[in-house]
């Protein structure tokens, strides 16, 4: 199977996101191409404004994804993973709004065929033929972290394939139960934390904030692990003005990383807003 990387835009200002996504891969022996010249994907909210042009971003992404021979796309990004896959499925049910879209795409040499499928980074290292080769490499099973698993409310929504539950997700459960960390079942798992909607309107959004991170806190949660940069900004930078019990807000590449023997600084823990140190 081959694979294309696509960061998505807030990547590179990650807490550690891509430092830890790097070291893992880098340990595993793994290479994932990144999309050539890629773009914003424009994220969910733009297929509000123009839903032409919010087709027409992401399927750019896919065309050079596709001319690079990659046969899936992966994505870290809860955000990106909905956008892209949103465009797959309108693009695949209505022939004549992919017309337009190639159209578009035209002007600058490139077309959607539709070949290329999208999948989450979580997904990725889940994938039968990836998760042997870092279940073997675990030398420091994380059996004293008590994890509340945060999916976010965009990596399972909207279903238009075979995503996993809706309500009840159980990717990064099975994925913290192989670092050897107890889960805590907690409610907010799939809570929206206000995504963009937090840089323009904090008040209203710091109420969702704080019942997820007063959720997992009062289930007994070390930690809460993320899959998606937005989710673990919007967790982890308000916890000092919220006037609550601090909780660390790590990504799932993190733990991983740290099962796996790597030193907290190649993985970015220090990035973290509240620290990852002393939280056990």
């Amino acid at each position: 199977m081959k694979y294309a990387f696509y960061p998505g835009c807030t990547l590179k200002s990650a807490a550690g996101y891509e430092e830890s996504i790097r070291a893992t891969l880098a340990a595993l022996g793994l290479s994932i191409p990144e999309v050539e010249d890629w773009n914003c994907c424009g994220a969910t909210a733009y297929f509000s404004l123009d839903e032409l042009i919010a087709l027409v971003l992401p399927a750019r992404i896919m065309a050079i994804a596709e001319a690079m021979g990659a046969e899936i796309i992966i994505t870290p990004c809860n955000a990106c993973y909905a956008t892209l896959r949103k465009a797959r499925y309108i693009l695949a049910d209505e022939e004549d709004v992919k017309d337009k879209v190639n159209k578009a795409l035209a002007e600058e040499g490139k077309r959607y065929g539709g070949k290329v499928k999208v999948k989450h980074l979580l997904d990725y290292y889940l994938d039968p033929e990836i998760l042997p080769t870092w279940k073997e490499k675990i030398v420091h099973p994380l059996e004293s972290f008590r994890i509340a698993p945060y999916y976010g409310c965009q990596y399972t929504r909207p279903q238009v394939e075979d995503e996993d539950h809706p309500e009840r997700p159980q990717a990064l459960d099975r994925f913290l139960e192989f670092l050897g960390c107890q889960v805590v079942d907690f409610s907010s798992r799939t809570a929206c934390c206000g995504a963009a909607q937090m840089v323009a309107h904090e008040e209203a959004c710091e109420p969702l904030v704080k019942r997820i991170l007063t959720d997992a806190k009062q289930k007994g949660a070390h930690f809460i692990a993320a899959i998606c940069p937005l989710c673990q900004f919007n967790l982890d930078a308000p916890q000092e003005r919220l006037h609550i019990e601090k909780i660390p807000v790590v990504y799932f590449t993190q733990l991983l990383g740290l099962a796996m023997g790597i030193g907290e600084k190649r993985l970015g823990l220090s990035k973290l807003l509240v620290p990852f140190k002393g939280a056990l």
